[in-house]
């Protein structure tokens, strides 16, 4: 059990707002996560907690105001699965997709990893949470798992499957005399104070000759004296010791059954609709549309319902609000840019599969202009209605522009106030459509060089490298060394106006244009590989490169980073190779930088300094590559994940943009753009914070 203190989350959210007008200090972090898929909620006296895909926020009753609870915030976890809200014990329990479980009380947090750490094989998902007395009853995918509410530990363990196997239990209630448990192979009941509950022969399971059906049971429920079941799409009711049907909705499938103060709530997901339907102590039943709604609970005279398609939905009897925080529309981030003049952010959520094949992502794009998340995809948007999979974004420095690259249809030219003002296709541009997938124009990256010429990356083009010139005129390059399917990535341009590109799988290429962009005659070439004098890369797994402010080429690979330091010379007689940086360790080991992560990000801040996105977390080196300076993980940050799919720095005031699989987040460095002042770090995942650690391993197993 670990408890964080009340000075601890004070501190912590103060230090996690949301309100980009409000610059985060050294050291600080914020998400910028998607709050709409939301999947649980949960009624305290003051305020509504819904559970999303990610994380969870609370809407105050009073106000409306709305807060946030991530892992900045000091929640032990992402990926939020149950929000359960006990009033007698004024707690909030946060139960997340892996088991991990937050209580949140008198300003603390206290983790329960008893779960997530035990060694259970099969299923050990927690699908739903009872309180009754001074106890959790945790409905898990092998038993029943009871939390001490006072103590804040395991107490026991009931494994009530045949001969005391593994049992999912989907929900409970209690009658006052019996615990009911709906599991997935029928209706179970166990005496509450039956002290041998451990055993599983202590638990009565319902038959036909109850009323009851062995099936998979979604819940159970006491509501008005009596007790609840769903199958299906139907409601069982006991009376009299019978079970029998109380209602039938066919092609409405109840997902989830919640008893209120004066209603029954049935959240309703089928082949036939999606419904909340309540039913009152009278017997008189309602309903309300909602687009997916994973759960609904009763609070006052309001319905609340958690929905996957439209977040937190507040229904009354005459009109409904919405509510949910700003931010992207999903958690998919593949590539990021950040202008560092208006601090607006520009998010590519698409992506490319091993093969660099298409994986069909339909979000669009979504931008963060004036503080405000907008998405553009193919509801909302016409012009993106046939694109899939927008992979890269860059931002112009002259206008302040974005253009976003896709594999489908080319790429887009966007403004912030007006939208997409521009498309380019094979139509109109020196673009062309994939040798192979002529239909198909793909853009890989954009970047703009010194001069203010767009580049592209036309990826698999018989002219892979295309240019819009200052003067608007489209040309294209079909480079004279082999390239495998034409395929290029990503690019950046040294000081000598020489272009680099990545060839996935296969190395480096140089383009040398010569004095005159359109003279082709003039050009040059090459490709650097490994081995000494034809590049000497550690691998050809090369996955990006950047440009420092000394005008050194910086290569991240699948075998860490390598340097060119002297770009100009690529072409000479004797051209000099890639050098790795070599590490050595206080324990006298000397190995290469980054050795043996894969090296996916570089970007270089303010001070010259190293930024790199890998697969192990993100790490910040010294300017020339010697010296760790930090190595944020999802084990000492609040990265939601280690896995790391994009980076950039905005130098003005040297917030790093972090894209994880799981969802943005930002840092606050200590350098911006023409900043030489390097300060100490004193940022760990918990700031001021005791921690206190108390295991306690799963009783009765």
């Amino acid at each position: 059990m670990r408890k964080i203190t009340l000075f601890t989350i004070t501190l912590l959210l103060a230090i996690a707002t949301q309100a980009i007008s409000q610059p985060l200090t050294i050291g600080q972090w914020k998400t910028e996560l998607p709050y709409r898929n939301a999947i649980g909620v949960t009624a305290s006296d003051n305020k509504i907690y819904c559970a999303t895909e990610l994380t969870v926020y609370s809407v105050d009753k009073s106000d409306n105001s709305m807060e946030e609870l991530t892992t900045v915030t000091g929640l032990s976890d992402i990926q939020s699965s149950i929000v359960a809200f006990s009033k007698p014990h004024n707690l909030l329990l946060i139960c997340y997709l892996n088991s991990n479980i937050d209580i949140l009380k008198d300003g603390q947090i206290i983790n329960i990893s008893d779960i997530e750490r035990k060694s259970i094989v099969g299923d050990k998902s927690i699908y739903s949470v009872f309180f009754y007395g001074d106890y959790a009853y945790l409905c898990c995918g092998f038993g029943v798992v009871l939390l001490d509410l006072v103590k804040f530990e395991i107490k026991d363990t009931y494994y009530i499957g045949v001969n005391g196997a593994n049992l999912q239990v989907n929900g409970m209630t209690c009658d006052g005399t019996y615990l009911y448990a709906a599991t997935v192979s029928g209706i179970l009941r166990g005496k509450l104070d039956d002290p041998t509950l451990v055993d599983f022969r202590s638990w009565y399971t319902y038959v036909p000759a109850d009323g009851l059906n062995i099936g998979n049971y979604s819940g159970v429920s006491f509501f008005n004296n009596f007790v609840y079941a769903t199958r299906g799409d139907t409601l069982f009711k006991l009376e009299n010791s019978i079970w029998s049907t109380d209602m039938v909705r066919n092609g409405y499938g109840i997902r989830k059954i919640e008893a209120g103060a004066t209603k029954l709530v049935l959240s309703q997901i089928g082949s036939a609709g999606t419904r909340v339907m309540t039913i009152n102590k009278e017997g008189v039943m309602d309903s309300v549309y909602s687009g997916q709604p994973y759960q609904a609970i009763e609070d006052g005279n309001a319905i609340w319902i958690a929905d996957l398609y439209e977040g937190l939905k507040k229904s009354m009897p005459d009109y409904y609000e919405i509510f949910y925080p700003n931010g992207p529309s999903t958690a998919s981030v593949f590539d990021l840019a950040v202008n560092a003049s208006t601090h607006n952010l520009y998010v590519a959520p698409g992506g490319y599969n091993a093969s660099y094949g298409f994986v069909y992502n339909r979000s669009g794009f979504f931008t963060r202009i004036d503080d405000e998340w907008s998405s553009y995809d193919v509801n909302n948007t016409p012009i993106l209605k046939d694109s899939f999979d927008i992979v890269c974004v860059t931002v112009n420095p002259t206008d302040g522009r974005a253009y976003f690259g896709s594999l489908w249809l080319g790429m887009f030219d966007f403004d912030d106030s007006l939208g997409i003002v521009n498309q380019y296709t094979s139509e109109n541009s020196s673009l062309t459509g994939a040798n192979g997938d002529i239909a198909r124009v793909k853009v890989t990256d954009i970047a703009f060089d010194r001069f203010g010429n767009m580049w592209a990356a036309n990826f698999g083009s018989l002219t892979p490298i295309c240019v819009k010139t200052v003067d608007n005129t489209w040309l294209s390059f079909e480079p004279t060394v082999p390239i495998d399917q034409q395929w290029v990535l990503q690019m950046a341009f040294d000081q000598y106006d020489q272009v680099w590109f990545v060839l996935p799988r296969q190395g480096i290429l140089v383009f040398n244009y010569g004095t005159d962009l359109e003279n082709k005659l003039d050009d040059q070439y090459k490709k650097l590989v490994t081995g000494p004098g034809s590049g000497n890369l550690p691998s050809q797994g090369v996955n990006c490169l950047t440009t420092d402010k000394d005008g050194n080429i910086w290569v991240g690979t699948d075998k860490g980073v390598t340097t060119f330091y002297c770009p100009g010379d690529v072409f000479s007689e004797f051209p000099c190779d890639a050098q790795q940086i070599v590490i050595s360790s206080d324990d006298g080991y000397n190995g290469y930088l980054l050795g043996t992560e894969n090296v996916k990000r570089i970007v270089i801040d303010g001070a010259n300094r190293k930024w790199f996105g890998t697969d192990n977390g993100v790490w910040l080196f010294s300017e020339d590559g010697t010296e760790e300076i930090l190595h944020f993980t999802t084990e000492n940050s609040p990265l939601m994940s280690d896995y790391i799919t994009a980076l950039d720095i905005d130098n003005s005031t040297g917030e790093v943009y972090i894209g994880t699989e799981k969802g943005i987040l930002v840092y606050r460095g200590d350098a911006t753009g023409g900043s030489v002042k390097i300060v100490s770090h004193w940022f760990i995942r918990i700031l001021c914070v005791k921690i206190i650690q108390d295991p306690s391993p799963l009783a009765g197993s």
